[in-house]
């Protein structure tokens, strides 16, 4: 019996070091921030007029999530990544996009901008 215990004892260890290694730190993610944006495309590539309700949410958990100068940078580096690799991308609605949802992200959406001031 002493031995069952002490394995599912082991078990359990493993288990909840498992668990909080797959637990989401606080922080920037690109990926997050990357999968949240989506929802901007139509209005980021197409003649829509304004972004959604939705794409405001994300720029703002985009922008909440990005706390510290080292996040805000590496949040800037992904997006300005990420607007080099979206097709069809609005230069002019990029920029515009924060200040059309109410966000101040602390540096321009664009291709060119330098992340590192």
């Amino acid at each position: 019996m002493k031995r069952v215990s002490t394995s599912v004892l082991g078990l359990a260890v493993v288990l909840l070091v498992t668990i909080a290694a797959m637990k989401p730190v606080s922080g920037f993610s690109c990926v997050q921030a990357k999968l949240s944006l989506l929802t901007c495309l139509p209005f980021l590539t197409t003649n829509q007029e304004s972004p959604s309700s939705v794409c405001c949410n994300a720029v703002r958990n985009v922008r909440a999530s990005a706390s510290t100068k080292p996040e805000l940078r590496e949040a800037c580096d992904c997006l300005k990544a990420t607007a080099n690799e979206t097709p069809n991308l609005n230069k002019d609605k990029a920029v515009q996009l924060p200040k059309l949802c109410n966000v101040d992200v602390g540096f321009s959406i664009s291709k060119d901008i330098d992340c590192s001031k």
